[in-house]
């Protein structure tokens, strides 16, 4: 199979192909949690101890996360992750105390860190095929998930949890296939080893507010806002999960788009439709039109989340500076995810989401005015390439 695709694809296909299989074992467990806690030992307050814990690690090992993935390298460093995602999973098989399971979690979080950095590093390694190999990365990474929200219902069903955690245990024991093959890269020795705080540019601050607005509040806000808006609890789960789905398959369908069309007709303007997307999404969620809102973020906040890393790529001098804006991007969105999830539950117990929504849009535009007539540097959003 491998054949069929352009060599300098390869080694992204391959990093893609380890992370969405080890994201199998961190999906099934946000399916699973929730209902069936009382069967893993743990009660409703661990499971969201467990569940935010992978989150907040990688924000704490960020700064020392790219000194260790220099000093050892891509391939090596996607073997660590691969391992350390194995143990992560078969501690919830073996239905471990809840302080295993949280240290597992922890485990995740840092597997998880290396390989998305890894995949990062793969995609924009060649200049000429970047589009291109964001394009695999972010395509490839959705099958896992994807298939846990289509597949597992149905193992447990009819099967059991334990038979829908062995599954999740074995493709990561799968995913160290894909690891071996990727090409061996030499360590760099001489990487530097201090830690490095990601201090966000333009581009870091955008895609924080950003993913604040469409990823970590808007996830957990959107079934009980639908209820608010006069649907039935079983309507807005469904309508809940349909959107979340929908925003799966639009991240394929953007990758799938990106390998077929090697030079998109312009990137900037696309990105620049990316964010009036969002902007029209946070307007619209200011006055309580969620359906559309929601329309409009994921197709937003798809093409920006594939066009930013390009852009970053680009304009860094060299490999080590595009290690550090992309390793600095997932900084600012992991923040944003985590913090949205917390934050969302005050919004809604103070009613005070539209509200929300509708300062943070502000800011965004405040942002964009700013970066267009106040900033001259190439850190301008709009600006060219350095």
């Amino acid at each position: 199979m491998l054949r069929l695709i352009h060599h300098h694809s390869q080694p992204t296909v391959l990093a893609s192909l380890v992370l969405t299989l080890a994201l199998v074992s961190d999906s099934v467990l946000y399916l699973l949690l929730p209902l069936y806690f009382a069967d893993f030992g743990l009660t409703l307050i661990w499971v969201g101890v467990l569940l935010s814990a992978n989150r907040f690690v990688r924000l704490l090992i960020n700064p020392w996360l790219l000194p260790w993935f220099e000093r050892f390298g891509p391939r090596t460093a996607m073997l660590q992750a691969v391992a350390l995602a194995t143990l992560a999973s078969l501690a919830f098989l073996m239905l471990a105390s809840p302080w295993v399971l949280l240290l597992a979690r922890l485990l995740w979080g840092m597997a998880y860190a290396l390989m998305r950095l890894g995949c990062l590093h793969y995609a924009t390694h060649e200049p000429e095929r970047r589009m291109t190999n964001l394009g695999w990365y972010t395509s490839l990474q959705e099958v896992g998930p994807l298939s846990v929200l289509l597949v597992a219902p149905l193992l447990v069903e009819y099967i059991s949890i334990e038979a829908v955690l062995l599954l999740a245990s074995g493709l990561c024991l799968v995913a160290l296939l894909p690891a071996l093959a990727l090409p061996r890269a030499r360590a760099d020795a001489q990487a530097p080893a201090k830690a490095r705080f990601p201090w966000p540019t333009a581009w870091h601050r955008l895609t924080f507010v950003t993913c604040l607005l469409f990823d970590g509040v808007w996830t957990v806000v959107l079934a009980p806002l639908l209820v608010l808006a006069g649907w039935s609890t079983a309507a807005a789960l469904a309508m809940t999960a349909w959107l979340l789905v929908a925003k799966r398959l639009f991240n394929m369908l953007v990758g799938v788009a990106s390998i077929r069309v090697s030079h998109w007709v312009s990137e900037r303007l696309l990105l620049g439709v990316s964010v009036a997307l969002m902007l029209l999404a946070g307007g619209l969620m200011a006055v309580t039109q969620v359906l559309w809102s929601s329309v409009f973020a994921i197709v937003g906040h798809g093409l920006y989340m594939i066009l930013v890393p390009k852009r970053l790529s680009d304009e860094a001098l060299s490999d080590h500076d595009r290690h550090h804006s992309l390793n600095g991007f997932t900084f600012w969105r992991d923040l944003a995810a985590a913090v949205g999830a917390l934050l969302a539950s005050f919004l809604l117990a103070w009613q005070a989401t539209t509200l929300f929504y509708g300062l943070l849009t502000g800011l965004v535009v405040l942002m964009l005015l700013v970066a267009r007539y106040g900033v001259t540097s190439s850190t301008s959003f709009w600006s060219g390439s350095k």
